[in-house]
């Protein structure tokens, strides 16, 4: 029996799955706006085979330019996971058009074109995903976790790296996704 993961809010595939991808990341954050264009491409075929879990953690790390993206976190619905990933890709493709504007912008924005509001459970919600990062000692956004090994995006880790360490924790390279 595999291993379940902490503060899986945003979980996307198999539980049973052998391998676990958690992500911590923000929705302001550059570096985590191209990590999840890559993920989305390279985990897409090993969710659907049922081989990896992919578990994204909005992390609401005190830096300022990462402030819009914890004002953001707090509009996200954690009950529908599915729907989360689907703004937060849209949110990442647009992240330079709302990044840059007030909150008064990012909060209109939010809720006439998302349908969004406030939701006052993410408080919790994100205080237990910050207690994890500072328990696992996160220090930057994104930062991956494949089966509990750390990588720093995008220093240590990128889209091709990342699927070489999905087949390496596995060990027999029977998760390489038919094409």
């Amino acid at each position: 029996m595999t291993k379940s993961v902490e503060n899986a809010f945003l979980s996307y595939g198999n539980e049973e799955a052998p391998v676990k991808v958690e992500v911590f990341l923000n929705l302001a954050c550059p570096y985590c706006a191209k990590f999840f264009q890559e993920a989305d491409e390279a985990l897409t075929p090993y969710i659907q085979n049922g081989s990896v879990q992919y578990i994204i953690k909005h992390y609401d790390k005190p830096r300022e330019m990462l402030l819009y993206g914890t004002l953001v976190n707090l509009f996200l619905d954690y009950d529908h996971p599915e729907r989360i990933y689907e703004i937060m890709k849209d949110l990442f493709a647009k992240q330079n058009q709302w990044s840059e504007e007030d909150s008064h912008f990012i909060k209109k924005m939010l809720t006439e074109q998302y349908g969004l509001k406030e939701e006052p459970n993410n408080i919790d919600i994100s205080l237990k995903i910050t207690a994890e990062a500072i328990k696992r000692q996160v220090k930057m956004v994104p930062t991956v976790f494949i089966n509990e090994k750390e990588f720093q995006y995008p220093v240590e880790i990128d889209a091709q790296q990342l699927m070489e360490e999905i087949e390496r924790s596995k060990g027999d390279g029977s998760l390489l996704p038919k094409i």
